[in-house]
């Protein structure tokens, strides 16, 4: 009797357990897998630090002087011709999408994932052939260190592969102080659903402004 009272509590200790891990196990992917299709975000990390770029036309840009206003984010290869113009794409429609006024205080900007092919030349072009016309587009390369840096801050993986380096399917858009606000699975996302989490950080940022 003994005995059998010391498998009992020992399966049902184990079976506690085996429930324990279960439910960890789903609140994991629950956190891995949201049903919403945008990702919000709490995070402190300046995804807008002092690391000088170059953009399209050759000047020198510091991503911290685009702090002040949302900054919708990108990445390309100027080469690639089907999913970096579809993402491309996809910010264009968002812009079109703002109410123009808005829109002139909102920074689209395309980041290449290649420095040594896409110099301020190539970016320029591509600027024109996309028709990404407008002082809210900003198209940057840089030193391969300094693009590696970059790419390390938003999680995009750098591998020595073209595949790799061109198809970042993520639009990241970032609130005013450089913060990250949303990431958008960037091939499904709908611009309208984009462009009202900008006109929501907008607002905040119009409220928050102090007044004279």
């Amino acid at each position: 009797m003994k005995r059998l009272l010391g498998n009992s509590t020992s399966s049902t200790a184990s079976l506690r357990l085996n429930i324990l891990a279960i439910l960890l196990g789903a609140v994991v992917l629950a956190a891995a897998f949201p049903a919403d299709e945008a990702i919000g975000h709490a995070s402190k990390l300046n995804y807008l630090p002092d690391i000088t770029l170059t953009d399209q036309n050759s000047r020198a840009i510091s991503l911290s002087s685009l702090r002040g206003q949302p900054v919708l984010v990108g990445f390309i290869h100027t080469m690639c011709k089907g999913v970096c113009q579809m993402m491309t794409a996809n910010m264009r429609s968002v812009a079109t999408a703002l109410p123009p006024a808005m829109a002139a205080g909102v920074r689209m900007l395309l980041i290449t994932t290649d420095p040594a092919e896409d110099r301020p030349s190539q970016l320029l072009q591509y600027a024109k052939n996309q028709d990404l016309a407008g002082k809210e587009w900003i198209l940057v390369t840089g030193s391969e260190d300094s693009i590696k840096r970059v790419m390390r801050l938003y999680g995009v993986r750098h591998e020595e592969t073209d595949e790799a380096m061109m198809h970042v399917m993520k639009l990241f858009l970032l609130a005013p102080g450089g913060t990250l606000a949303r990431v958008y699975p960037g091939m499904k996302v709908s611009a309208h659903t984009v462009a009202a989490d900008i006109e929501t950080l907008s607002h905040r940022n119009s409220d928050a402004a102090p007044r004279i």
